[in-house]
């Protein structure tokens, strides 16, 4: 039996916001909630949010967790996107606060993101391409998940770092990813090198809308069911047997 929670935190982009293709109940995040009995999901994800975004989002709203009763869920979507600051345009961030017993929702201010906007990093520009380039983007990326589940495991925090994009290279080994890499690989709270939210339903199930970002697409019900069946669940029941284990 999973260990139960009574609030789960969603921070990502599009694949995990509400209702882009897949309603709440019928998520993967949603049915992960239904699995450890959270009463609330805080959902902050928003279309487009670059791996800054959502590593802020994290940090910023750390005052509002309860670290014995709450699981986060770090999701990861394409990497190569940065956020800025909107030039004085003070852009809102709104979250949805979900009722697991009714899937009732309502949407919420997020302060700490406010006056900040993502942008895709896509063009012919030479220092974009050099910028974008994926071992030291990825990297990058395994920087910041080291010094935020650093932070987290000091708390014991509940939580999980999934990749619902591209998987990451397991194989890239250089000098400045070396200690990031087999870190990654090694934490029992990651899992972004294999069996992504996209990469696990390439050419099983095809995303809602196909026609229109082919496999890098949005997932209707049944491609979330099984990345939860497959992956998600798999790693909730690792972490309980972890804990239990520990608690002996």
């Amino acid at each position: 039996m999973l260990k139960k929670y009574r609030k789960l935190w969603v921070f990502g982009d599009s694949y995990s916001t509400p209702n882009i293709e897949v309603s709440p109940i019928d998520s993967f995040w949603g049915k992960m909630a239904t699995e450890i009995g959270a009463d609330t999901i805080v959902n902050v994800s928003r279309p487009c949010n670059s791996f800054d975004s959502i590593s802020h989002l994290i940090v910023g709203m750390q005052e509002e967790y309860n670290w014995e009763e709450d699981f986060l869920l770090f999701c990861l979507g394409p990497l190569e996107r940065v956020t800025i600051f909107d030039d004085y345009q003070d852009t809102e961030y709104l979250g949805w606060n979900i009722d697991t017993k009714t899937w009732n929702s309502n949407q919420i201010d997020i302060p700490c993101h406010r006056g900040l906007v993502s942008e895709q990093l896509y063009g012919t520009d030479k220092f974009l391409i050099i910028h974008s380039d994926r071992a030291w983007l990825e990297t990058q990326t395994l920087r910041t998940i080291f010094l935020i589940t650093s932070w987290l495991d000091s708390v014991k925090a509940n939580y999980l770092v999934l990749n619902l994009s591209k998987p990451l290279d397991i194989e890239n080994h250089w000098g400045p990813s070396e200690f990031l890499l087999n870190y990654a690989k090694n934490h029992p709270r990651c899992n972004i090198f294999n069996d992504t939210y996209q990469s696990v339903n390439i050419d099983i199930n095809k995303p809602g809308d196909f026609e229109k970002y082919g496999w890098n697409g949005h997932h209707s019900e049944p491609g979330n069911t099984l990345y939860f069946e497959k992956i998600v669940y798999p790693l909730l029941q690792s972490l309980t047997a972890i804990e239990e284990k520990t608690n002996c």
